[in-house]
């Protein structure tokens, strides 16, 4: 009996879900074709584009930085980070590469090439 509730309480959820999504994509139709709502959608977007760029002016006049601004920052933060993580690789070639050229003598005494630390 109980798996018999289940199955029925099931099948009531899923009529009100397909009911549901019926009836919210007949109202999105019918306010897709509607001019005048279209029309307070569209003013609707305009102000929010007004209100962001007030926002942002008195933000800057202010020098608080915005939402945009520390996301350029982050991303010019995260570039320099990867650059500096290429130039460190590089540098790291480099002198392998020269200690390996110098036959090592170049090394302080009691220090390990990058190789030598992996190896041990």
């Amino acid at each position: 009996m109980g798996r018999q509730e289940d199955t029925s309480i099931g099948a009531l959820l899923n009529r009100l879900r397909e009911s549901g999504e019926g009836t919210f994509n007949k109202i999105s139709e019918q306010l897709l074709e509607n001019p005048a709502f279209l029309n307070a959608f569209r003013k609707a977007i305009e102000a929010k584009g007004q209100v962001d760029r007030t926002v942002s002016g008195a933000m800057d006049f202010i020098n608080v930085p915005s939402k945009n601004d520390i996301s350029r920052i982050l991303e010019e933060v995260e570039s320099i980070g990867l650059q500096l993580a290429r130039q460190q690789r590089v540098l790291g070639e480099l002198q392998e590469a020269i200690g390996t050229l110098t036959g090592g003598s170049r090394r302080r005494k009691g220090t390990t090439t990058r190789r030598a630390a992996k190896k041990a």
